[in-house]
Parts: structure tokens; sequence; C-alpha cells
């Protein structure tokens, strides 16, 4: 819509640029189960899969969803080289000097030095005992444990309210009274190609790259690297690379401590979501993970790479009657977050927040120079948090 006008501009000049790339048409997919009508069973078994009771997937069907014979069909976009050149191309068009791969310590990596005058430094960063600055503005793009604890001890209070969060793979309707993120597991595997395709490669349409799955509880997506990545000069002939995502009621039951998972928590989340995979699109048990002689090296699955993702999608976004929205701003103390959790679980809802954001912050450093002060944004008691309703329906982002 309007309010995503000049995200829009953004996705053509990074198509121009050769960061994006269009899906082909057809190539996005749904896998789900066909309930076809006048079953007696239909509501039982639509029951079972929302509630992720054993579930035998019947009448499975691969389904394109970006076809031009589709009325509502949707353009979509993955990046070229991966989702990190998005970020690099937005860094190639500044001028500003970014530090990566910093820790920064959520318990002293942050300190408010205090001072009400926009001329003079508020903040303090550093990380492992190195300065890297003191500074008038501080942003918080992120969220999760961190966020919350990096500004709890600052006199930011009204701000860091909104930074705590609930882990969970649902809010109530009503939008719950914290910020809330599920947790998803993202698994990476390589298979052995049995002449031009892998055993799952064969049950997926060639020109199929990603699917949403429908039809399993433990899973709700799976694309497929090497198709999206044809021309890369990495790829193995012999070799086929997927990756599929968990649903969040997955994430939650089985949630580790993502920075060090435990060997035995890795093998049962690796071959539950394999198995998962299998029941979803009619592979035989045993086709993709056997759980005898599971091992990496010996058999279809060459190798794989299984991540938590503990703070993954917000099910719910802060909504403010401000006049300006999608963002936060403590004028007071100079601290701003911005992030899709304040304004459209995607995306496009974070780079929009930051948009704005930083619009914000500018026109505040003006004001201060005309009027002696600032205006925040966002803070409460103005506001509440609004469930997502895609977000929650999808469980890894919003679509809509």
């Amino acid at each position: 819509g309007d309010a995503f006008e000049e995200f829009q501009k953004q996705v053509s000049q990074w198509e121009k640029d050769g960061i994006l790339k269009r899906f082909p048409d057809s190539s996005v997919c749904e896998i789900r189960d066909s309930f076809r009508p006048n079953i007696k069973n239909n509501k039982q078994r639509q029951k079972e899969l929302n509630d992720g009771e054993r579930y035998k997937p019947e009448n499975i069907q691969i389904v394109p969803i970006n076809s031009p014979k589709k009325k509502q069909s949707q353009v979509m976009y993955y990046a070229t080289d991966g989702m990190g050149s998005i970020p690099q191309a937005i860094k190639s068009d500044s001028s500003f000097k970014l530090n990566q791969d910093v820790w920064i310590s959520p318990s002293n990596g942050v300190k408010y030095t205090g001072s009400s005058d926009s001329s003079s430094p508020r903040w303090k960063v550093q990380s492992s005992g190195k300065q890297w600055g003191q500074f008038d503005r501080l942003i918080i793009a992120h969220n999760g444990k961190c966020a919350d604890r990096i500004m709890s001890r600052t006199p930011a209070k009204s701000f860091h309210s909104l930074l705590r969060t609930n882990f969970a793979p649902y809010v109530p309707e009503h939008g719950g009274n914290r910020m809330t993120l599920n947790s998803i597991y993202s698994l990476t595997f390589a298979l052995r190609k049995n002449g031009k395709e892998s055993v799952l490669g064969g049950k997926i349409p060639g020109n199929m790259y990603s699917c949403f799955i429908k039809n399993e509880p433990n899973l709700r997506f799976l694309s497929c690297n090497t198709r999206k990545y044809s021309s890369s000069s990495s790829n193995d002939d012999n070799v086929e690379v997927w990756t599929v995502l968990s649903s969040a009621k997955f994430g939650k039951k089985y949630k580790g401590p993502q920075e060090n998972l435990p060997n035995e928590l890795v093998k049962d989340v690796t071959g539950q979501m394999l198995q998962s995979l299998e029941r979803s699109i009619g592979l035989e048990a045993g086709s993709l993970w056997n759980v005898k002689d599971a091992h990496v090296g010996g058999g279809i699955v060459l190798d794989y790479k299984l991540q938590l993702w503990g703070a993954a999608v917000p099910l719910n976004t802060w909504s403010s009657s401000s006049t300006e929205g999608g963002f936060l701003y403590d004028a007071e103390n100079g601290v701003g977050a911005c992030g899709d959790w304040l304004l459209h679980p995607s995306i496009g809802g974070a780079w929009e927040s930051g948009r704005r954001l930083a619009n914000w912050i500018v026109e505040d450093l003006e004001d201060r120079k005309k009027k002696g002060e600032g205006s925040s944004v966002g803070l409460p008691p103005d506001g509440k948090f609004v469930r997502s309703v895609a977000a929650s329906q999808a469980g890894i982002a919003s679509f809509k």
C-alpha cells in the first residue's frame, strides 16, 4: 500500500541493480492436503493439523501460488547472493562507517553518560574493553532478551518497557501486553542426487523453488537453495541443498540454548524435521532420515546444519496514536528503536521503520535548534500491541 511506497521504489532499484530477482512464475507453491467437500472427517482432520496432533497428510497437492493465472498472485523476490546482499547494498549506498561482527554486551556494553544538551554525547558504547566512542543518539534495531537487557539500566524507562519480550508460538486476539516473538528452527541439508535429482527433488516439480507447507504441523516452509542459485559456481552437480523451517509450535517445544545446542537435541530435532518432511510430501518413512543408523556421510543426507532462531518473528506490533508511527523515539534521552515489530512483520516493515526513524531524528535535530527541545514518538501509555493475523498464520513472517 501507500505506507510502503518508498520500499516499493527501493525494491525496484535493487532489482535493477541485480540485488534482487523475481521468483519465476509458478516457482513458489503450497504443499497442502485436498480436503474434499462432503467428507465427514474433514473438520476433525483440520483440527488435528491445527493442534499439531499426529497427522498423516492425504491427497497431497503441490499448487503454485505466484502463477499469472491466479487473480491475486503476488510478485515475489529473492536476493541473488543470499540475504546478506541486502544489507551490503544498503551499506554501499551510504557514507557511514560500519563495524561488523562486534558483540556489544547487554550487561555493560552501553552506558548512558547523561546530558540534555543535544550537542553533547549521551551514550558510550564498548565491547571487550574496546571503546567504540560516545554518541548523541543510540538506535536499538534488534529485539529480544539482549535489547531488553541493554536498556534495562538506563534512565529511558518508558522506552525500555516496550523492549520486554515474551516468547511464544501465538498471542491472544487482543494483541497481548508485551512484544511476542516466536522461535523457529532452520535446517539446511545436502542430499545426494540419484541422476538428475535427489529423492526429495523428485517429489517437488523442477520449476518450483520454494514451498509453504500447509499439511504438516511441525513445518512451515521449504526451499531449494540449489534451484534458486543454479548459476553459482560452487554448486556440485551431485549434490542438492535444501532448507526447511519449522513451525513456531515445534520450535517452542524443542527450544534449547541457541548459541550452543546440545548434540543430542540437534540430532533429535533434525530427525524429526526430516521425518515431518517425508510425511508432508509423501515420501516413504526413512527416505531422508533413518532413526536406527542416522549419520552424516554414508546416506542420502550428506551434511546438515541446524540453527535455532530464538527470537524469530514478531506476532504482534506496537501501534501508537502518534502522528508519526512505525518507530519509537525518546527525545529526552536521545534513543530510538526501529524494526518489524513496530510496523509490519516483514523485511519491508523493518526497512520502512528504519527509514521513518532516520527522517524523524533529522527533524528532531532541527526542532532542537529552533525550539530548544525535541519530540518523542510512540512511547507508552500512547499505544498498544496489536496481533498480526498474517504473521500468526504463516509463522515465518507476514506476506500480506
